[in-house]
């Protein structure tokens, strides 16, 4: 989430800006100023010097001399931290104790220690590092001596001073009391977190305060840190080198160079040639397990494709099986939904036709009982013709056919040829060609077995089948075959 807390850091410098922007009054615009240059401060380099130097001119123009000492003394620890001590030490050099005012004395006392402290830090010359060691300690002394005790800096300072003696265990109480002063994830804890891992000797413990360091880092949008660079190299250490490589060329350097300091990019820089060598190293020894690796895997290759062709028959074996078993439960689930909606018709109309005797027997014993045959001739007489029953049969046919094959119709004009469709008389009617291969698709091919079951006769069957067969556009011997298979 780097980016993010990047933005977040840029959005309120947007409005900080914005109130530059609406801002006529000197003494505020350089206190905007002065803030914006703080929010910069880890962040980019040029953007904070660029405001800085702002103020100085500020300073020089309103004539100011508190507020141009003021800036030029964040200046020095802007130039000491970045590695532009030449810089620094030319600012510091127009100060003295003596000149400097009273107000600023803490300030003055504060860059010149970091100053000395960092050029001994990168001090090549015994004596010129005992020279600003000693330096050093001399302001150290100074700020002891003003700073409020208890305090984050005093801490800070009292934990210098304790490693300048080289007393591990005070020094990491000292660290630990910085700790207990900061905000989680700020500037300080980051620092804070930093020093108290430099004095623990177990590795884990170490990575884990790196880790806890460098988050800090990231939330408060630091781009010029050196906990995620130690955390490289313990990792590098300990052998996890693809870790190591990753967090120094995607982010160590990308950060250093967004900066735009002057050691860190150096030091990050430092690091690349002994990955590189370590990359050089396990590449040979990867290789050598390559050639070793290809040997034993060379050793069941012919075994292996032994193996692959034999499940490769059996597969083909098992997926011809598959295929009959798939279409013959289908046919099983085609014949129990018809055997199911027949069934259920045969008992319909059984049960009709029980009814319907029934009352008929009783209605004709009703007449012969008082003896009034004559009227049960009139009546029976009377009734409708048998064909509204066929009518009947035909029309509860169709619907329960359609039914269970509503795309019949459609799939069995595509068995003829072009321009031989046959039109159903409705959406639940078939026509007596469509009803005859209806039933012959239910299994029923015998013609004398159609002409009953339909109350055709046998030679009118034959006639629907054969004029039918002969708008065939395939083997029209073959034709109930297809039918059968819709």
């Amino acid at each position: 989430m780097k980016e993010t807390y990047g933005n977040y850091l840029l959005q309120r410098v947007s409005v900080l800006r914005q109130v530059l922007d609406y801002n006529h009054n000197f003494q505020q615009i350089y206190e905007t100023n002065k803030h914006i240059a703080e929010e910069f401060s880890a962040y980019s380099m040029d953007s904070t010097l660029h405001y800085l130097q702002k103020n100085i001119a500020l300073a020089q123009m309103m004539n100011d001399k508190y507020k141009e000492a003021e800036t030029e003394m964040r200046l020095v620890k802007e130039y000491a931290m970045a590695g532009y001590h030449i810089d620094a030490a030319d600012i510091l050099e127009k100060y003295s104790l003596e000149i400097i005012p009273s107000g600023l004395k803490h300030d003055f006392f504060d860059a010149s220690h970091i100053l000395y402290g960092e050029m001994m830090a990168y001090s090549n010359n015994n004596e010129i590092y005992v020279i600003n060691k000693s330096n050093r300690d001399a302001y150290r002394d100074s700020l002891l001596a003003i700073v409020p005790k208890n305090t984050y800096e005093w801490y800070n300072l009292k934990r210098e001073e304790a490693d300048n003696q080289k007393n591990d265990t005070l020094s990491l109480f000292y660290a630990k009391k910085m700790l207990d002063v900061t905000k989680p994830n700020s500037h300080e804890y980051a620092e804070a977190a930093f020093f108290y891992q430099s004095y623990l000797k177990d590795p884990d413990r170490k990575i884990e305060w790196l880790a806890k360091s460098a988050i800090a880092d990231v939330m408060c949008a630091t781009n010029d840190y050196a906990s995620l660079n130690s955390l490289c190299n313990l990792l590098f250490e300990q052998g996890d080198i693809d870790r190591a490589f990753r967090y120094s060329a995607d982010h160590c350097m990308p950060d250093a160079i967004s900066f735009n300091g002057k050691l860190r990019p150096w030091q990050v820089a430092h690091f690349f040639p002994e990955i590189e060598k370590a990359y050089s190293h396990k590449a040979t020894h990867q290789q050598r397990m390559l050639w070793m690796m290809l040997v034993v895997i060379a050793s069941f290759v012919v075994a292996l494709a032994v193996l692959l062709l034999f499940i490769r028959k059996r597969q083909h074996e098992l997926l011809v099986i598959n295929r009959k078993l798939t279409t013959l439960n289908a046919e099983l689930q085609e014949a129990n939904k018809v055997k199911q909606e027949y069934i259920a018709l045969f008992l319909s109309i059984l049960s009709d036709n029980i009814n319907t005797s029934r009352q008929y027997k009783n209605h004709v014993l009703k007449y012969l009982r008082r003896g009034n045959d004559k009227y049960l001739v009139d009546e029976i007489e009377a009734l409708p013709p048998i064909d509204d029953d066929i009518d009947g049969f035909y029309k509860m046919f169709d619907k329960t056919f359609l039914n269970l094959y509503p795309n019949f119709v459609e799939q069995f004009n595509a068995l003829l040829a072009p321009g031989e469709s046959i039109a159903p008389k409705g959406n639940d009617s078939l026509t007596p060609e469509l009803r005859i291969f209806a039933l012959v698709k239910l299994g029923i091919t015998d013609s004398s077995k159609i002409a009953s079951l339909l109350h055709y006769s046998a030679n009118t069957i034959y006639n629907y089948r054969a004029k039918i067969k002969n708008k065939a556009k395939g083997d029209r011997d073959k034709f109930d075959n297809y039918v059968k298979d819709i």
